[in-house]
């Protein structure tokens, strides 16, 4: 009920929203953290900016490959903001990204929101079905909103994550249930997660059964990381994965889980830029770190963001395209600079998977 009272209060925001909230703080005991400063806003104001000039005029999608996936991204940074569809500064950006996700639902698949260039893969689907969740649980109170298509896509996304559940509880690659791996298994449980906490019907036990796949990725030699996969893959660990594990579980409520002190300490000893090279992942990983600093509050959030934050706004001004706005990186630059925009947007908690 308090994730459906904030949203609601999120997007009636959003229809009046001008600028981008500025100085949020982290925690009700300790006013003197500000969360957010001027170049932070700046950074957010150019970076949305930047990726509603990149949207295709004609489709409404992001990126050139793996649509699916970065629309989803672009449209969830949107959100950020407290924009919904059709409401908001870059409300007609969100209705536009909206309506393009729900053209790739594939009836013949029964719901498979589809790539339409390449073999999809349901990395694609947790992230569209993420954000069919968060725009339906923002939007669900707003008068003059007709959600009954919308509720509809989003509960055949989510039939397809459950009927594609491997018997070991995780995902992988296809809807097939011969292979399971960590970072497909993240992705569709957090879709789950926010479309149970929006309101629609999310067999408890399908969560419950997708977290202990998850904790069974811990690895076994005490470091707090995480393996990619229970098959044959034991020795294969790293930032991401870990990153990605500890939010999922700190996000579905395992507060306690013996994995979640190791795992938030093997991602302070391991950050990138701190104490190793930088990744071909790093837009990825960040944001699942800082999800997982901030699920778990108190001085882990206060001691990570500021840094990040401030990494973030320095890598945009020293981009050769800083101008355009955006983070270049891995895959694309829409790709990049959502994940930054969603990182710095956190301390706004206009999306659902922000509040707490």
């Amino acid at each position: 009920m308090r994730v459906r009272i904030l949203a609601l209060l999120a997007a009636v925001c959003a229809s009046l929203l001008l600028f981008a909230p500025r100085g949020f703080t982290a925690e009700k005991d300790d006013p003197g953290f500000v969360e957010t400063t001027e170049a932070s806003t700046a950074a957010v104001d150019r970076g949305l900016a930047f990726l509603a000039r990149r949207q295709n005029p004609i489709t409404g999608a992001f990126g050139d490959d793996y649509e699916v996936a970065i629309t989803s991204l672009a449209g969830l940074a949107f959100l950020a903001q407290g924009n919904v569809p059709g409401r908001g500064r870059y409300g007609e950006n969100v209705r536009r990204a909206l309506q393009y996700i729900l053209r790739q639902c594939d009836e013949d698949k029964a719901g498979f929101i589809q790539e339409p260039k390449k073999h999809s893969r349901m990395h694609g689907h947790g992230y569209a079905t993420l954000f069919l969740a968060e725009v339906y649980g923002m939007s669900e109170s707003i008068p003059g909103q007709d959600l009954k298509f919308l509720r509809e896509k989003l509960h055949k996304a989510i039939r397809v994550i459950m009927r594609a559940q491997t018997e070991e509880g995780g995902w992988g690659y296809t809807t097939e249930r011969e292979y399971d791996e960590a970072s497909v298994t993240v992705c569709e449980v957090q879709a789950l997660r926010a479309a149970r906490n929006a309101g629609l019907q999310v067999p408890k036990d399908v969560i419950d059964h997708a977290v202990q796949y998850v904790q069974r990725c811990a690895n076994k030699d005490e470091s707090g990381s995480f393996v990619y996969s229970l098959r044959g893959h034991a020795n294969r660990s790293s930032f991401a994965l870990t990153a990605a594990a500890i939010s999922t579980l700190v996000y579905t409520g395992q507060y306690d889980a013996p994995e979640i002190q190791p795992g938030l300490q093997y991602l302070i000893k391991n950050r990138p830029g701190a104490t190793r090279n930088d990744s071909s992942h790093y837009f990825y990983e960040n944001y699942y770190a800082a999800l997982a600093m901030y699920y778990a509050g108190g001085d882990y959030w206060r001691n990570w963001f500021p840094s990040i934050r401030d990494e973030l706004v320095q890598r945009q001004n020293r981009s050769k395209t800083a101008a355009d706005g955006c983070w270049p990186g891995e895959y694309c630059e829409e790709y990049c600079t959502a994940f930054a925009l969603l990182i710095l947007q956190i301390p706004y908690r206009y999306l659902p998977i922000f509040q707490k």
